[in-house]
């Protein structure tokens, strides 16, 4: 890395993001990932929306594109089990819903009954670059169950032992190497009304 790369990291690694779970649903297949890259995309209080950036190659991905609907969760900071749940494997292997307490009030997406809080929404926007699939979408649901600060990166990864650290940095450097020509094409392809001059 470049010294300009390695302060970036260094920079980015001092912050103590979020951690998200973020399920989606078709009608014939179901997945969650954990995920960091959630935000407020809006100004307007009447009218909240979410901008969630995921791994393109993922399962719960290719949910969200089908389907058009997500959840996210905030998780209370003694759920770092369900955290581990939802970004040890792929839910290409395995069914990462199967063992977690449901919601059934909602068609949309599945919904953790026990969570710090949630957003559950319809997508009307997408985005690829090769290494983020960008998803808008409008919030129809929100609910808080908690008053406490939620699960964040830095306590999660502090409660993790040695192998399950080389998991997550082998599934990290795994995403790099699947995704990094991906972004690159899509640098040669941006469209010129998304193209800065």
């Amino acid at each position: 890395m470049t010294g300009a790369a390695n302060k970036a990291e260094e920079i980015f690694r001092s912050l103590d993001r979020e951690l998200w779970v973020v399920t989606s649903a078709t009608q014939n297949d179901r997945g969650g990932l954990l995920a960091t890259w959630v935000s407020q995309a809006s100004l307007n209080p009447q009218k909240p929306v979410i901008l969630v950036g995921l791994a393109p190659n993922h399962h719960t991905t290719r949910l969200v594109r089908e389907s058009g609907k997500l959840a996210v969760h905030l998780l209370d900071t003694d759920q770092a089990d369900v955290a581990w749940n939802f970004c040890r494997d792929s839910g290409k292997q395995r069914d990462k819903l199967a063992n977690i307490d449901l919601s059934s009030h909602t068609a949309y997406a599945p919904i953790l009954a026990r969570c710090h809080s949630f957003l559950l929404g319809r997508v009307f926007a997408c985005v690829e670059t090769g290494e983020r699939s960008y998803f808008w979408a409008d919030i129809l649901e929100a609910e808080k169950f908690s008053q406490s600060a939620p699960l964040c990166e830095r306590q999660f990864l502090q409660g993790c032992d040695d192998e399950q650290i080389r998991t997550l940095k082998a599934d990290k450097q795994g995403d790099i190497a699947l995704q990094t020509k991906l972004e690159e094409e899509f640098r040669e392809s941006i469209p010129e009304w998304l193209r800065l001059h």
